[in-house]
């Protein structure tokens, strides 16, 4: 009887290891896949949150000064499903939610909010999302008025 030693692997040692090494390739595209979506998502929420700080600081500034008529909303050029805020006629953001309304009909402000003369209570609706954002503002030379009442002479 002569003893023949085999060197290498079996076939099913070798489909086992292809079928394990296959799970990996799989598992580490997977997570690859779902990086990538996540770094979609937090990039369009941070630019989202750029033009949401960016719209705030302008609109509370011109609101304090008095300077709220300077805004308007008006149809988008990028989409006809959303409008665009603009300062003197130019863009400042563009996403806005309109729903079934004309841009022209969307209002961003409630002026005299709570019954309190100079305040005013601004949403901003953005398309993707839904999210809407509020905040209040107080215009400057309201508070004064209310502080310092005219002297009687």
């Amino acid at each position: 009887m002569s003893s023949r030693r085999s060197e290498g692997f079996t076939l099913v040692e070798v489909m086992v290891a292809m079928v394990i090494g296959t799970v990996i390739i799989l598992g580490a595209g997977q997570l690859v896949l779902s990086t990538f979506t996540t770094f979609e998502r937090v990039d369009t929420l941070s630019r989202q949150q750029e033009a949401l700080i960016f719209a705030s600081q302008a609109l509370t500034e011109d609101i304090r000064r008095g300077q709220a008529h300077r805004y308007e909303v008006s149809d988008s050029l990028a989409s006809d499903a959303t409008c665009t805020l603009r300062r003197d006629s130019q863009p400042l953001i563009e996403g806005l939610y309109k729903g079934q309304r004309e841009c022209s009909a969307l209002t961003l402000w409630e002026k005299n909010a709570h019954g309190t003369p100079g305040l005013y209570r601004v949403t901003l609706e953005f398309e993707q999302d839904r999210r809407r954002f509020t905040w209040h503002v107080m215009q400057r030379d309201q508070v004064v008025s209310q502080a310092l009442p005219e002297a009687s002479p």
